[in-house]
């Protein structure tokens, strides 16, 4: 995964923080649910933003934990 590709998908989930989406990943499976992914603030280097790497996703009742580099695309679902 390219470093643009992986800041698109950062910057979707980012987007789609608590909505419905459809998270595609590497291999074919797409999971649809609320999603789960907020970045942090630490107090130094002021200014700057932490990304986490993976997202949560709840399908149902179940919460699928998954990392970055395993999506291949999020979109609204």
């Amino acid at each position: 995964m390219t470093p643009d590709t992986e800041n698109a998908i950062r910057s979707h989930a980012v987007a789609l923080n608590g909505q419905t989406a459809a998270v595609n990943l590497i291999g074919g499976q797409t999971l649809t649910g609320t999603l789960a992914y907020t970045t942090t603030s630490p107090a130094f280097p002021a200014g700057s933003i932490v990304y986490p790497d993976y997202l949560q996703i709840s399908v149902s009742t179940k919460v699928h934990t998954v990392r970055m580099d395993h999506i291949s695309s999020i979109g609204q679902g």
